[in-house]
């Protein structure tokens, strides 16, 4: 019988990612992981699902509802907290979700037909390369961005210790891509899994956006002759214990070419859209979490490079 005091809170999702779809579908029972003012993870069998708000956005594993805007989950739900799956999710008696009749997103990732020319998608990058320039927002590797195009940055160069740390790996890892090595691959990816703090660190992000946007490309662009698949197996294939469960959740969706909305969303705009648009959904990607835009959208600039000069 429910608290009279804390009555459940009746809800209906919006959406629901493909991933968090499957795994609803594989498991009854979970357990809240963590909590935050918008964003409940739930543990299932050592995987995610994510319930977030509707300005958290959709994803992969992200089933989206439309909680009250003055809502802190925080203060109806805890870490340890038991959660049915089913087509009602329910948390313990504070929280229930319905989830039937939900539509499933999942982002477009071929636009062929609407493709860029190379040199356009190139000039394409230097413009979100100068959006991110001009928001100031470099912390994390962002700094990294203005000298993306030499990695081979000089010992003597004033950087951040993180960034000091990642360059060489940073440019190993280009490298083993470009010659095709995969022990070397992912041994410089395990120097860059994990690097960073907070829920998804900064290397992280950064390899993220390196796979997402190889993963478009390669789609996309005719005449790539890199596995880009093999190469992201690669990347990944050591990540267990390396990084937050929720990175690693991440990265397993990245290196798949699953990623979360305003991240798939700047790349289908590098592929086929004007500057204008480009320029608000890099802003859109800058503005997520303290680091993780920039972080990502240097992969982005990373991996775009990499696949097309």
């Amino acid at each position: 019988m429910n608290d009279t005091h804390n009555p459940t809170l009746h809800l209906n999702a919006i959406s629901i990612g493909t991933t968090a779809n499957t795994r609803l579908t594989q498991h009854e029972m979970g357990r809240v992981h963590s909590v935050f003012q918008q964003v409940i993870n739930i543990s299932v069998h050592d995987n995610l699902i994510s319930i977030v708000g509707k300005r958290v956005g959709q994803g992969p594993l992200n089933i989206v509802v439309n909680f009250p805007h003055d809502l802190d989950l925080t203060a109806i739900v805890k870490a340890g907290d038991i959660v049915t799956l089913d087509e009602t999710i329910r948390i313990d008696n504070t929280l229930s979700i319905t989830t039937n009749s939900t539509s499933i997103w999942e982002a477009s990732i071929n636009f062929q037909d609407l493709l860029h020319p190379v040199n356009v998608i190139l000039s394409n990058i230097e413009v979100v390369k100068e959006v991110v320039l001009a928001s100031k927002n470099l912390k994390g590797l962002g700094e990294l961005i203005d000298h993306v195009n030499d990695m081979e940055i000089s010992s003597t160069y004033q950087l951040e210790p993180i960034s000091k740390f990642a360059v060489p790996h940073i440019s190993s890892l280009i490298r083993a891509i470009r010659l095709r090595i995969s022990h070397d691959i992912i041994q410089s990816s395990n120097k860059i899994i994990g690097l960073g703090s907070g829920l998804t660190p900064s290397g992280d992000d950064m390899l993220i956006g390196l796979m997402i946007s190889m993963i478009y490309i390669s789609e996309n662009v005719q005449g790539i002759d890199l596995d880009v698949e093999k190469i992201s197996s690669d990347i990944i294939s050591d990540i267990t214990g390396r990084t937050t469960i929720i990175s690693e959740e991440f990265l397993r969706e990245a290196a798949c070419g699953r990623v979360n909305e305003p991240v798939a969303t700047l790349m289908e705009k590098i592929l086929i859209s004007g500057q204008k648009e480009m320029r608000e959904s890099a802003k859109k990607v800058l503005s997520v979490g303290s680091t993780s835009g920039a972080d990502t959208i240097f992969g982005i600039i990373l991996g775009t490079n990499l696949m097309l000069t």
